[in-house]
């Protein structure tokens, strides 16, 4: 719960902090972009770091890098000597820190509790982000307001650092060392081969990996746009934007979860990612900030529900002995959002933020129709 409220309070201060120093949509775009890259090229490494090596010293180390590089921009910030490659340096560093740290964290339910209560503790985990989705932007908003960016990342510093420690307190049991029989990089290719020639998995990826290029990245790069510039409603304003999100996400797994057993999953996954896109375009279209707020409760929900069955589909679409590998490609999401920033941000400066959210939602309605109109796999796509 530490390190989750920590990543959503920095998810709001970042956005923020970087709009107020620089006043470019273009370069928050590309300073929230340049997540992607470590996300890129560390994230095979790190799943296989997290099956070999100790996760409790990975989750140590990633927490203490993330401490230490929060601790000294916030720094930075409060004696007025960030500049523009600092910005880049720090969203560098904390990719690097979460995906060093995530696949660690995630697979640690399988060593501290028995084999029938898997499911259940995975299930708490998501519970916990979900609630630190709601209330982490609106501390942020409010830290900044009181003590300005320094002090929310400072906050930040701190909520890592008692994580490291806290991870000294669990005890894990001790680890046989895994049989290898084959290289990590000839089980990576083996997984890369089969999802791209398994067509019920290539069309989940394809209708999975679009909210997350197109949509989301609305919420963590326009929003602090219209927080500052359409509603003037400053950072209290960015962290109830993305409150509402959060709060909508955690409808969301509710509605998934009613409707898990659905056949028609390929349906339910286009309708949501439309219902999210129609939500950021009466976002775009809204006068006040208060019709904005409720319009991202729906966008936040039908965001959660999408990625909660595709997600579920995914896993069952893999072959047992390759569950684990196909399941590290949605990894690349949180990627895809990066890469999506470096799209939004430009596009924000050149038509407006407004018009930006607009083409961005049309865009996605467009290629999932699309999708769904020309993949019969998609539209038949249910459960097995």
């Amino acid at each position: 719960m530490l390190s989750w409220s920590s990543q959503w309070i920095q998810h709001a201060a970042l956005g923020w902090v970087v709009y107020e120093i620089t006043g470019s949509g273009t370069l928050l775009g590309a300073v929230m972009g340049a997540r992607a890259i470590p996300m890129i090229l560390l994230a095979p490494v790190s799943g296989v770091a997290a099956d070999r090596y100790d996760r409790r010293r990975l989750m140590q180390a990633s927490q203490g890098l993330a401490a230490a590089v929060n601790l000294s921009f916030g720094a930075a910030l409060a004696l007025g000597l960030t500049s523009p490659w600092m910005l880049f340096a720090f969203t560098v560093l904390m990719g690097a820190s979460n995906v060093v740290d995530r696949p660690a964290r995630l697979t640690t339910a399988f060593e501290l509790v028995p084999r029938e209560l898997v499911v259940k503790a995975v299930s708490l985990n998501t519970i916990g982000f979900s609630m630190a989705r709601v209330w982490g932007p609106m501390l942020a908003g409010y830290l900044i307001a009181a003590f300005g960016g320094a002090g929310a990342f400072f906050v930040q510093g701190v909520l890592y650092a008692a994580s490291g420690l806290m991870v000294c307190l669990v005890t894990f049991p001790p680890r046989l060392s895994p049989e290898i029989k084959k290289s990590p990089w000839h089980d990576m290719a083996e997984g890369l081969r089969f999802a791209i020639s398994n067509p019920r998995t290539r069309v989940l990826l394809a209708v999975g990996f679009l909210p997350f290029f197109l949509l989301i990245p609305v919420f963590g790069t326009l929003y602090p746009i219209y927080a500052k510039d359409e509603f003037a409603a400053g950072p209290t304003g960015l962290g109830l934007l993305l409150t509402a999100v959060g709060v909508g996400g955690t409808l969301g797994g509710f509605i998934a979860n009613a409707l898990g057993r659905a056949k028609r999953q390929g349906v339910i996954q286009s309708v949501w990612i439309v219902v999210m896109a129609a939500a950021i375009i009466g976002v775009a279209l809204s006068p006040s900030l208060p019709l904005a707020i409720a319009l991202s409760v729906i966008g936040g929900a039908a965001e959660m529900a999408h990625a909660s069955s595709n997600m579920a589909m995914l896993q069952m679409s893999a072959p047992e002995a390759m569950r684990g590998r196909i399941s590290s490609l949605l990894m690349l999401n949180p990627a895809l959002i990066s890469l999506g920033a470096l799209v939004a941000g430009p596009l924000s400066d050149a038509a407006g933020v407004r018009n930006a959210s607009m083409i961005l939602a049309g865009a996605a309605i467009a290629l999932v129709a699309a999708l769904y109109l020309f993949s019969a796999e998609l539209r038949e796509l249910s459960h097995r």
